[in-house]
């Protein structure tokens, strides 16, 4: 599989990885246009700012005790902020000024953003401040696609389209600033989607930000239109060769996911953190919050020039996150990551004066994107072998294709010959419920057969491969996203370089993971190790051994300025929650029968009855909370967060799968104290989880010394 090498799917770049300070003037509430989705429905021709008022606002920021970022955005916005060019120009100056008077670090340390029409663009005013702030300047025109496209929205006050007058000064704008615009769509104008990125690209603007509006404006319907339009676009990008030439951010590799724990923890926004001056020197935490913006509510003021900013009125955006500005829909939704929300306008359309509720009119909206996301990157990879960056937050769908299906986890699956195998009806139907409900499909092959079956869909979804490593040079002819399972017995086999396979290792074969490991290194960057069979005699000082082994060689790999990676050491010096397989909560399991189950031990040995239907879906699964981490109540008091916590081995030997046995835990512990050493020596997670010195090895020990008064029929002792 080949590195990432794609534009369409990656970020676009952005100035100081977007941690700078935003000191936002609203120059004018005037627009020479009248475009017809904007969020400014209260335009004035009769407010716009003073000098005086501008000088006074910087020379209160500059002198406040505030906690300065290290870098500064000044940003012009209005209306069309480009009707007060002479004011930009003098309040652009008189930053300067001030700043190297005081030689403050902005001086060195800022850039100036331009949101513009692109009307008067060409004009010698615009041009004159363009030069005379030559590499300090990011200045977007909106420009939306093609000529029906953009006069179907972007127009003057008399109706006109106001194309022809924008794509004259687009040659000049190329010369002057980086090639990027902004597209918004709205209901009216989703059919033109296709034409109208192609159309920038075609006119030299390389970056488009695309977006939909956040306005309860979708029709029954359009979420089909949108689907089809990004995916008709994802045909021409691939079928063009165009995806490392472009970037869209339609298309994202951090689209379609579980939101990530710290990101629930953040806003969506810089709302609070950014500063907006109004023309006559009021505060807002954003521009999207002063009335010309607002349709429903009163605008949301943190101070005015004279008074300064009131921090009481800040103190809700200091504590807002997307956790708490979500409802629960919202924050476990398995698609979560990438869909976005204005606070300022989740503001004015709440049912309170509130700033925690979140508006969720794009729902389907993103959900169509995902889906298109998901046949790009799917083709992407069939097509040219070019891997998506996975964030593994994605929910995943176990497709057991045979009864002999390799071992890929804590359960050893012992069946030598498979009588069943997956038809390719059942194959189509699980990846159409992929599709449907947002599963990442894996393809769990046979240890003797490798199977390949010619299914359409299956070029158009990414699929992961769990292959036996004796089938891998076979495997590797038909499928990309391949992990290789070595064992004991195939270890040795000549593979190429891998970036990541799978060990399995039985617990009576404790004695040889070191070796195993070692010799795994020389063929892939990451070994992922599952320890088959665990019971309560496993040899835990052994373990340790074998672990140090481990350690010390991936410490010469630093040494020599090369780096390996082993699950069982590595990832703790980086996590800071558990990243399980989440069975029953993120990860399921379909089998032949086209029944659901949480996963492959418990389906195996009949220890809890299907979920559900690839048809009717996770209809019978029962009891879900138990399956989540706060419902698992060692867990909670425990940062073994490599921690495998099987719940195939919970079931087993507690009868609960949220409630871990003793000989997991200690097992989990030791791999901790490993860890730590390597950390110690290594200086490896310094800005991650730095683990702390313990006295214990099952976390159950903590629990009663949280509460020594606990009445339990059975003390645990350390």
């Amino acid at each position: 599989m080949k590195k990432r090498k794609y534009k369409v799917g990656s970020p676009i770049p952005i100035w100081k990885e977007g941690m700078a300070q935003t000191l936002t003037f609203i120059v004018t509430e005037d627009c020479n246009l009248r475009c017809k989705y904007c969020y400014i429905t209260h335009k004035s021709s009769g407010k716009k700012m003073n000098f005086e008022t501008a000088k006074q606002f910087i020379d209160y920021i500059l002198s406040a005790d505030i906690n300065y970022t290290p870098a500064v955005i000044i940003e012009f916005i209005g209306g069309e902020p480009f009707l007060e060019t002479e004011l930009i120009d003098q309040i652009t100056d008189y930053f300067k000024i001030k700043t190297y008077d005081l030689n403050h670090p902005w001086f060195w340390n800022y850039r100036i953003s331009i949101s513009t029409n692109g009307v008067n663009y060409s004009s010698p005013e615009v041009q004159n401040y363009i030069k005379k702030n030559k590499n300090k300047t990011s200045i977007g025109i909106t420009l939306d696609g093609t000529k029906e496209k953009h006069d179907l929205q972007r127009v003057f006050p008399d109706g006109k389209g106001s194309y022809d007058s924008i794509i004259k000064s687009i040659p000049l704008y190329l010369q002057q600033s980086s090639p990027t615009t902004k597209v918004t769509f709205a209901s009216d104008d989703l059919l033109f989607l296709k034409e109208s990125i192609i159309n920038l690209w075609d006119n030299g603007i390389t970056e488009v930000a695309a977006n939909v509006v956040f306005e309860d404006v979708w029709k029954e319907g359009d979420e089909l239109i949108f689907e089809e339009q990004l995916k008709q676009l994802a045909d021409y990008i691939l079928e063009n060769q165009l995806f490392d030439k472009y970037y869209c951010s339609f298309f994202s590799e951090d689209l379609g996911a579980y939101e990530n724990e710290d990101l629930l923890d953040r806003t969506s926004c810089g709302a609070g953190q950014m500063i907006a001056i109004g023309p006559s020197g009021l505060l807002y935490p954003c521009l999207r919050y002063k009335d010309y913006s607002m349709n429903n509510k009163k605008e949301w003021l943190i101070g005015d020039i004279s008074q300064g900013i009131d921090m009481e009125r800040v103190r809700p955006f200091m504590v807002a996150s997307n956790r708490l500005q979500s409802d629960e829909e919202c924050n476990r939704c398995p698609i979560g990551s990438g869909c976005s929300h204005c606070q300022g306008f989740n503001y004015d359309v709440a049912d309170t004066e509130t700033n925690y509720q979140r508006a969720k009119y794009i729902c389907k909206m993103h959900k169509a994107r995902v889906r298109a996301n998901e046949y790009y990157f799917g083709r992407l990879s069939s097509m040219y072998g070019i891997e998506r960056e996975d964030n593994g937050q994605y929910r995943k769908l176990y497709f057991l294709l045979a009864d002999d299906y390799i071992t890929y986890c804590c359960y050893d699956n012992n069946n030598i010959v498979s009588k069943t195998y997956m038809t390719k009806e059942q194959i189509e139907e699980g990846l159409n419920f992929c599709r449907k409900e947002f599963f990442r499909p894996v393809f769990v092959h046979s240890k003797s057969t490798i199977q390949i079956p010619k299914i359409p869909v299956m070029d158009e979804i990414y699929i992961e491969h769990i292959i036996p490593a004796p089938k891998y040079e076979e495997a590797k002819n038909y499928f990309h996203n391949i992990l290789c399972v070595f064992d004991k017995q195939t270890v040795n086999l000549p593979v190429e370089k891998l970036n990541n396979a799978i060990l399995n290792i039985h617990q009576e074969d404790i004695k040889y993971l070191s070796s195993l490991v070692i010799c795994l290194f020389e063929k892939a960057v990451r070994v992922n190790v599952n320890i088959l069979n665990l019971s309560p005699q496993f040899p835990e000082e052994l373990y340790k051994k074998e672990l140090m082994k481990i350690a010390e060689k991936m410490e010469e790999y630093i040494n020599r300025n090369e780096e390996r990676e082993c699950n069982l050491i590595s990832d703790l010096c980086y996590l800071n929650h558990f990243d399980n397989c989440r069975a029953g909560e993120r990860s399921f399991i379909y089998t032949a029968d086209q029944k659901l189950y949480t996963c492959a031990g418990i389906y195996a040995e009949n220890l809890e009855p299907s979920v559900g239907t690839i048809s009717q879906g996770l209809i019978h699964l029962k009891n879900a909370k138990l399956y989540t981490h706060q419902f698992q109540p060692i867990c909670q008091n425990c940062d073994t967060y490599q921690c495998r916590n099987c719940i195939y081995t919970n079931k087993k030997a507690t009868n609960e799968v949220n409630v871990s046995p003793s000989y997991q835990c200690r097992k989990s512990h030791i791999e901790r104290e490993v860890t730590l050493w390597y950390q110690k020596r290594t200086g490896r997670g310094s800005n991650g989880n730095v683990l702390k010195e313990i006295d214990y090895r099952d976390p159950i020990v903590k629990i009663d010394k949280i509460d020594p008064n606990k009445k339990t029929y059975y003390r645990y002792k350390q």
